[in-house]
């Protein structure tokens, strides 16, 4: 029901109770409930003509999120978005703040220094925890969100953590913590804010200095027998002089994306990718994509990409294709996408799906994933914002 208020704003309870197969009555107590908790508001609609007359009967009332009822924090621990934000209810962004961080080579040290951060730009906007609902943190790995884990992560180096990293910002915030990958983190944050709203069948490609896309089919992340899905990056495409981060020499990594557009332009002075340059791809990327004079390379490998997402639209059947990303989401990359998909492939009004950018910036698909988490789904610690609620009211009275 919160899910349907978020999505359809004015929704009435009788309109719920329709929905779900509700009583009427079974719909309106937990309305009250939710309302009484603070989450979701009641508001009513103005009315429909410009004529001082008044309609008969009660005004319609319906429902809506409450964007002070709840809160969420995350952290997105990445080269080009290295940020601590904290959003209200209906996915808006309250407060965000860089933090600098010059290497990842330790999970956990840079687990600290992220918490660190976030705990500090709670106690400086004000916000009151017990209405913060959980942490969601997005980088590039491997994650099990159900163990609380990182499998492994190419792009950082680290190997398995024991669930180290969640431990880290759970002892330092006190808050409930979900890890996710950066690429999940963000289709997630697309169905539920963005441009897959209604969308169940989608995939989204996150490019930047790799790439990996994210699968949801029925409103779920497919992640596989392994939960090795979306590595698209290690699709076999162009050979190059280089290596990737799995010892070949052929991958998408090398010639779709930053690092393939960096070492093709000259810009590095080695041939295997080193975690210690992150900051230094991303910098030189961002600078890259700045540069008018880099166009043609930047449609050319929007084009390399396209020779992915062919074989994937044909084996997932997607309503849609999101492409996100410091790349990714850039405009001469994406019309190269669009362009090869068209001219090779036969992309058009008739082919089944969309190819479209994401609407949800990198740096701020961690709280919105703690949000879809902890707000929209059956974890909803009710009973925690009830509690606050009550007392809350209960001093106001007094007062």
């Amino acid at each position: 029901m919160l899910s349907r208020i978020q999505t359809e704003p004015g929704v009435s309870r009788a309109e719920l109770a329709r929905r779900f197969g509700f009583s009427e009555m079974a719909a309106t107590r937990i309305a009250r409930d939710l309302l009484g908790a603070e989450i979701i508001e009641e508001f009513e609609f103005p009315e429909e003509n410009s004529s001082n007359q008044r309609r008969l009967g009660r005004p319609r009332k319906g429902l809506r999120i409450n964007p002070k009822g709840v809160v969420a924090a995350g952290i997105t621990v990445s080269a080009y978005f290295s940020e601590v934000s904290i959003c209200d209810a209906n996915g808006q962004t309250i407060a965000r703040r860089e933090v600098s961080n010059s290497s990842f080579e330790d999970a956990t040290e840079t687990a600290r220094l992220y918490s660190y951060a976030l705990r500090d730009l709670i106690r400086d906007t004000g916000i009151n925890t017990s209405r913060i609902i959980g942490v969601g943190v997005a980088l590039s790995a491997k994650t099990s969100p159900d163990c609380s884990e990182i499998i492994r992560s190419e792009y950082f180096g680290w190997d398995n953590d024991g669930g180290q990293f969640w431990n880290e910002v759970r002892r330092n915030t006190g808050l409930p913590v979900v890890i996710e990958n950066i690429a999940n983190a963000l289709a997630l944050s697309e169905m539920r804010f963005g441009a897959a709203q209604g969308v169940s069948e989608f995939a989204l490609a996150h490019v930047a200095t790799f790439a990996g896309v994210g699968v949801v089919s029925k409103g779920r992340i497919v992640r596989g027998a392994t939960g090795d899905a979306g590595r698209i990056g290690h699709f076999r495409s162009h050979r190059r002089p280089l290596r990737c981060t799995c010892g070949r020499d052929d991958c998408l990594n090398l010639s779709a994306t930053g690092f393939g557009l960096l070492a093709k332009l000259g810009k590095l002075d080695h041939d295997k990718f080193k975690r210690s340059k992150l900051p230094v791809y991303a910098m030189s990327l961002l600078d890259l994509i700045d540069n008018e004079a880099n166009s043609e390379h930047l449609n050319e490998a929007g084009g390399l990409l396209a020779e992915a997402l062919d074989p994937l639209t044909k084996l997932l059947a997607p309503e849609l294709i999101i492409l996100s990303g410091t790349l990714g989401s850039n405009s001469i990359y994406f019309d190269g996408a669009r362009e090869r998909l068209t001219t090779e492939y036969g992309f058009g009004s008739d082919s089944g799906f969309r190819l479209v950018k994401g609407e949800v910036s990198p740096a701020d698909a961690a709280s919105l994933l703690a949000l879809h988490t902890f707000c929209y789904s059956d974890r909803l610690d009710f009973e925690r914002l009830n509690a606050h609620a009550w007392d809350h009211n209960k001093r106001t009275a007094n007062a």
